[in-house]
């Protein structure tokens, strides 16, 4: 991009730098005023930078320019010669001809650096004083053009309008409704997001956020703050069919949804017991609806050292009905609590299962049901495990704070890891922790 124009050296007057009126200087040289007798001393002994700064002093502005451009094309360092002209576009200011031109020196100097300089943030850097010069030379034209490569499509438009350029100017107009007409849909996006993740409808602003933030739109890619928003909140979702709840002075209660409940030494049973001689899957509750009533039922699965239940055997692959609170045996070593919790219509929902050792009460829910945080304290609050989040419903006329917020009465909160959860009649909080 060569946009400077040769420069010739303007010639001395009696008045100054002129044409060819300064022919004879040398006979009147005696009677230019002292600062000029300097800069031309100064460029006679080869000195031009200091003859260019003294030429810019006295206000001699085309020679100094001129000196400028000269050295700025000799030199063999492009930094030095970058510094030479930057310094001239300082001294001499305005929108004179000698300005324009020096400016237009500088930004071609600029883009070569840009086209060179291997650190993006420094190319950017070279292109964005490049294309402010080009403006400060009244190249509109050529300066909107970097401006819309570098996105800054406000300055592009300025440029482009100061240029004349109608035709990229109305593009960059036609591009810059579309990106504001976007903004406004983010921004109304961010507002519904914002709503629903404090009411406590996380699974709503989930599926907003997977609509705009993994998908592009006209081309585009989505927002950084959205894609980070979306990570965030997946990171945060209680997912699956488990649920750890804090409460009171530092207890704590799990709630599983698994379709079968198995007891056993295997890390991936529901309720991991450590005794040595245990089978790995010992044995499993079960929901059996096969009578009038959906019943809890232990089954053992062909342990080697036995199940009792209340003291009495379980004979292997034979379903026996939990009818209220009991005792497991596990063999010798292992006692287990195991109470139905009841629900509607006189159906077993599912059971509450405490381990000695083991201060957590593990509530075995697989559809879901009451929460109970120990035999003997129920939640208002219905559990749900509904496409693939977990909710707390609670009952009508339940008033319920979330993270210190009220959000009315009877609310149904999808759940974070995180949350706090107070019930403002019974002083109940609740914090989710896994």
């Amino acid at each position: 991009m060569n946009v400077v124009a040769p420069l010739k050296r303007a010639t001395v007057t009696d008045d100054g730098i002129g044409g060819a009126a300064g022919r004879g200087w040398l006979r009147r040289r005696a009677t230019l005023r002292p600062d000029l007798r300097a800069a031309m001393a100064l460029e006679e002994a080869g000195e031009l930078l200091e003859a260019a700064r003294v030429f810019e002093y006295a206000g001699e502005h085309a020679q100094a320019a001129a000196l400028r451009v000269e050295i700025a094309r000799t030199l063999p360092d492009r930094a030095q010669r970058i510094d030479i002209l930057r310094e001239g576009c300082a001294r001499i200011p305005g929108s004179s001809p000698e300005a324009r031109m020096l400016h237009a020196a500088l930004a071609e100097l600029l883009l070569e650096e840009a086209d060179t300089v291997g650190d993006p943030a420094a190319r950017r850097g070279a292109k964005l004083e490049a294309a402010r010069a080009l403006e400060e030379a009244d190249e509109g034209s050529a300066a909107g053009e970097i401006y819309e490569e570098l996105g800054l499509l406000t300055r592009a438009a300025a440029a482009y309008e100061k240029g004349g350029d109608v035709a990229r100017l109305e593009l960059v107009f036609a591009v810059l409704e579309h990106r504001e007409q976007h903004d406004a849909r983010l921004r109304a996006l961010e507002a519904v997001v914002e709503e629903a993740m404090v009411l406590g409808h996380r699974a709503q602003a989930h599926a907003l956020l997977l609509e705009h933030g993994r998908m592009r739109h006209g081309g585009e890619l989505p927002p950084v703050h959205v894609a980070s928003r979306l990570e965030l909140l997946e990171h945060r979702l209680v997912r699956g069919q488990q649920l750890e709840l804090r409460w009171g002075d530092g207890r704590h209660t799990r709630i599983c949804g698994a379709p079968v409940f198995h007891i056993g030494r295997a890390p991936d049973a529901q309720l991991v017991v450590p005794v040595a001689n245990l089978s790995r899957h010992h044995v499993e509750l079960r929901l059996d609806a096969s009578g009038e009533h959906t019943r809890l039922v232990v089954v053992d699965l062909g342990s080697k050292i036995g199940t009792f239940l209340d003291g009495e055997h379980v004979a292997a692959g034979e379903p026996m009905p939990v009818g209220e609170a009991a005792m497991l045996g596990l063999g010798s070593h292992a006692a287990i609590g195991i109470t139905p919790i009841r629900g509607t219509g006189g159906n077993d929902v599912g059971a509450l299962v405490t381990s000695p050792g083991d201060p957590r009460t593990t509530v075995w829910l697989p559809n879901g049901g009451r929460l109970w945080l120990t035999p003997e304290l129920e939640v208002p609050a219905n559990v749900l495990f509904d496409r693939g989040y977990v909710v707390l419903d609670f009952r009508p006329g339940v008033h319920v704070a979330l993270d210190g917020r009220e959000i009315g009465v009877g609310a149904s909160i999808d759940l974070l890891r995180g949350d706090r959860i107070a019930l403002r009649a019974s002083q109940l909080q609740l914090e989710v922790t896994g």
